[in-house]
């Protein structure tokens, strides 16, 4: 199954006020963040770019061409320089650049029992009317209208007989109405809604903010090692049914939390006997996994672990280190005592608060 995407960003972006395809949030474009999401279902990515600006060089995977006057012209043109070996073709806006792996896979998948045409869509949740010389004609049932988003995905066959039509049309799922072709709905997201006006830019450079919690006695036998995120600091261990290790548990909560999918018990509850003695560092890698597939990056970790012992300090960075390679984000560890109140306090286990920001 070979799948080939094309994304549109050869708009000059007249409402938004400017060409929105190369704006940033949290550090890259647009244009890169939707390229970052197409990679995940793509064995060749072709971007249309705007007349006038200078090329990219291109490779086997990545390919930039120029684009034309209208959407039309420049996915005709992306196509051509996709080449002939595709099962599949994804068309996809650069304008919608936090479409999740998951919408993607969801439009293949569709492919790939049969459709001949696939659209994410979205109900309406809003009343719909015709309006002409600013008077109301009519009102839609909004139970019949759904709101059409991207990546729209084509049988190979299918997309180069509608860029052969030469018809014009906002998505080529039209053209494909009009050449008679039934066309199949797929759950769309809001993660794929397109950015159109600045106020479109500003909600998503707002980040989502997540609180995560951890907390492990110490083992009573002195067994095993204490762990903090991956770190192994000798006897007493702290009980739990993986590796106990609370600064990871507490990060994976705060970043699932951020991303709206849960805790990390949703996910790896402690009544799987393959999860006993796991190691929480591959858990927390899989939770950003999850999280990246929701369309979201991790922007920023905050940890704070509370234990009357051991003393550490001077293992703060190393700590921090350990888990941004898994976050790809600044990570913070501090340390304080919980000053013998409780039972932390009084040293019988441990606890780790942490606050992340995903954007």
């Amino acid at each position: 199954m070979a799948v080939g995407t094309l994304i549109v960003a050869a708009g000059s972006g007249q409402r938004f006020g400017g060409p929105k395809q190369f704006e940033r949030v949290g550090g890259i474009t647009l244009l890169e963040a939707a390229i970052e999401r197409a990679k995940s279902i793509s064995n060749r990515i072709v971007v249309a770019l705007p007349a006038g600006i200078e090329l990219p060089s291109s490779n086997s995977e990545l390919a930039y061409t120029v684009g034309g006057d209208t959407r039309t012209e420049s996915v005709a043109n992306a196509f051509r320089a996709l080449g002939d070996r595709f099962d599949y073709v994804l068309v996809h806006d650069a304008a919608r650049p936090y479409a999740s792996q998951a919408l993607f896979e969801r439009v293949v998948a569709a492919l790939a029992r049969g459709c001949l045409a696939v659209i994410p869509a979205l109900e309406s949740v809003d009343t719909l009317k015709v309006v002409e010389d600013r008077m109301v004609r009519e009102t839609l049932d909004r139970n019949k209208i759904v709101r059409v988003q991207t990546p729209q995905g084509f049988q190979y066959e299918l997309l180069a007989e509608i860029i052969n039509s030469r018809k014009e049309a906002t998505d080529e799922a039209a053209i494909a109405e009009q050449l008679g072709y039934p066309v199949t709905i797929v759950p769309g997201e809001e993660l794929a809604s397109k950015v159109t006006w600045r106020a479109d830019l500003e909600r998503l450079r707002l980040p989502r903010v997540g609180l995560g919690f951890d907390i492990h006695p110490f083992r009573l036998d002195d067994g095993g090692d204490l762990v903090l995120a991956g770190e192994h600091f000798g006897p007493p261990g702290l009980i739990g049914h993986s590796d106990g290790d609370c600064l990871a548990h507490a990060v994976a909560d705060a970043i699932l939390g951020a991303a709206g999918i849960g805790g990390i018990g949703d996910i790896f509850p402690d009544t799987d006997p393959e999860l006993k003695d796991a190691d929480s560092m591959l858990l927390l890698a899989e939770c950003a996994q999850a999280v990246r597939a929701r369309g979201y990056r991790v922007h920023s970790v905050d940890a704070t672990i509370i234990a009357e012992h051991p003393r550490l300090g001077s293992s703060l960075d190393r700590l921090g280190c350990a888990l941004q390679t898994h976050m790809q984000a600044p990570v913070l560890v501090k340390a304080k005592r919980a000053e013998g109140l409780g039972s932390l306090g009084a040293g019988l286990g441990i606890a780790t608060f942490a606050v992340a920001s995903i954007i």
